[in-house]
């Protein structure tokens, strides 16, 4: 799930096998109305979805990298093996649609290139680091790394002496960190926060350095209280990390073009992360328990080598013709005259990458948990014993963490006919318990007090009783992530989810905490108020606002 605009591993599981044994059973709802296909969607298969999509070998499927188009390879090849029709938007040479499950869209990727490294001493950093300022670069510096302490250039407490010039010199410089007590468990609201005035100070430092002659400056830190290297992750670029941002008229850019809010010092500025920065320190003969020191009080700047030699190659370069890709797929219906419409199943399939110390953002309930259903639900109409009469699409988008982009997208170039899509049906986050859902608890929105609240979540309220299975309202959440692109376009819309809860983007938020049996009970729901859609005589209406669910 997208954050608001406002709020600016891979994991084996040995003992899975014996505790899914219980999962197994087909759990029927108490409904007879229930569709017999609903038992087909187990929590077996969407944890073992859920799993690949979030290992550490996709590093966090980012939109328009490797990995995120690894995820969209395993979900088109999920889709063949259904026997499903591709709906993608490849073209023959007479302008014929061909058959290709991807729908592909323009971005923009700047990205540092293979190879890149700072050498201190003999400490050779190819990755831990982070690069500010977002622009094209090709950086090949010769000559020594000088400590600085926090590179102050003026005044009584000054690191550089008046009138010492650091020509040819690369500037180490410490991150000074927050005064008093700081919380763990920050939110990434929180975080960003802290971070930006952090962020702000090292722009400065690296500008008055830069007027000292500073050909480059590299800051190192302690104990990254702040989560500055979370922050990072969406304002720098680092080794596997590029900055995206879309190439396709009217998407949304606030999130892309957050590598802004960290300006550079006019000279290449990087910021190393806590592993980096030790040994970087311990290449320049900085004492750790004098830089500790240092850092508690501020007093004496621990005294470091001289003369080290230091060498930076950086590359960073842009490719305004990359692209990102959606994967679609269709069940045609079964009636001759409601097959032209059809429902719309969707989840994004993308996260946000990776931190500067190679830590991976594995986004396991955002959004692997979501495309898990998304998956097991394709499973479950494909396998059923008869087909829906209208048709069911079953999407999966990217850059939904970065704007909301491949539901746009698609949206806007639907590969079926726009004013026939019937309904929207969106799954993101629908693999844990927290403060928004318990355990028999969905958060959904358009929720009753919605204006834009349908017969397709009433309905779905209906079942979810009969389900054991309570709502509660995300309207909160209405505009953050993709069922809204439909929205805006006037299609009903109903969007599961769970609500944020501590992992939420963090790099903390791994498959093993996924709770199988939630996945189970909210992709079975999807499934059901699908199918009920799509086999009514009328289309979905919007209600309005009402009394209750």
């Amino acid at each position: 799930m997208s954050r608001s605009s406002s709020s600016l591993r891979s994991l084996t599981v040995p003992v899975l096998a014996a505790a899914l044994a219980a999962q197994e059973a087909p759990i029927r709802t108490s409904s007879p109305e229930a569709p017999a296909a609903v038992d087909a969607i187990q929590a077996a298969e969407l944890l073992r979805h859920a799993e690949f999509l979030a290992s550490d070998e996709l590093g966090g499927r980012l939109t328009g990298s490797k990995g995120q188009q690894a995820a969209a390879t395993y979900i088109a090849e999920h889709f063949e093996s259904l026997g499903l029709e591709p709906l993608g938007d490849a073209l023959d040479g007479e302008g014929e649609r061909a058959a290709s499950f991807y729908q592909r869209y323009g971005i923009e990727r700047t990205f540092v290139v293979d190879g890149s490294a700072l050498t201190i001493g003999d400490e050779k950093l190819e990755e831990g680091f982070a690069i500010l300022g977002g622009k094209e670069m090709t950086v090949a510096l010769e000559g020594e790394a000088s400590w600085v302490g926090y590179g102050r250039t003026r005044g009584a407490s000054r690191d550089v002496p008046e009138g010492e010039r650091l020509d040819g010199k690369v500037a180490v410089v410490a991150i000074k960190g927050p005064r008093g007590r700081v919380r763990e468990n920050l939110t990434v609201e929180q975080k960003f926060g802290m971070s930006f005035g952090v962020l702000g100070s090292l722009g400065r430092t690296a500008r008055n350095l830069a007027k000292v002659g500073a050909e480059a400056v590299v800051f190192v830190q302690s104990a990254d209280k702040l989560g500055l290297s979370d922050v990072l992750n969406y304002v720098a670029l680092s080794p596997g990390k590029a900055s995206v941002t879309p190439n396709f008229p009217g998407a949304d850019r606030s999130m892309a073009m957050m590598s802004r809010l960290a300006r550079s010092g006019g000279v290449p500025t990087i910021v190393l992360s806590t592993s980096a920065s030790a040994r970087a320190l311990a290449a320049l003969g900085v004492d750790p328990a004098a830089f500790a020191a240092f850092l508690a009080d501020g007093e004496e700047s621990p005294a470091g080598e001289r003369g080290v030699a230091c060498t930076l190659k950086i590359e960073v370069r842009h490719d305004e013709d990359a692209r990102a890709s959606n994967v679609c797929a269709v069940l045609r219906g079964s009636d001759p005259e409601l097959a032209a419409e059809a429902i719309v199943y969707s989840a994004h399939m993308d996260h946000v990458g990776k931190r500067m110390d190679g830590d991976v953002f594995n986004g396991a309930d955002d959004n692997a948990s979501g495309s898990a259903g998304l998956l097991a639900i394709a499973s479950a109409y494909a396998k059923a014993a008869e087909r829906p009469r209208r048709s069911v699409i079953f999407l999966s988008v990217s850059g939904e963490e970065l704007g909301l982009w491949g539901s746009q997208y698609y949206s806007d170039h639907a590969t079926w006919q726009l004013d026939q899509l019937v309904a929207n049906i969106n799954t993101d986050m629908i693999g844990r318990n927290g403060p928004e859902s318990g355990e028999m608890e969905v958060t959904v929105t358009p929720s009753y007090r919605h204006p834009k609240f349908s017969t397709i979540v009433r309905d779905a309220a209906g079942f979810a009783k009969s389900m054991g299975v309570t709502f509660s309202s995300g309207d909160k959440y209405y505009a953050r992530s993709d069922h809204y692109n439909f929205a805006k376009k006037g299609i009903p819309v109903v969007f599961f989810c769970n609500g944020e809860h501590e992992d939420y983007h963090q790099v903390t938020d791994h498959a093993d905490k996924l709770d199988g049996q939630k996945m189970q009970r909210i992709a079975r729901l999807a499934f059901w108020t699908g199918w009920h859609v799509a086999n009514s005589d009328a289309r979905p209406a919007t209600l309005g606002r009402q009394q209750g669910w």
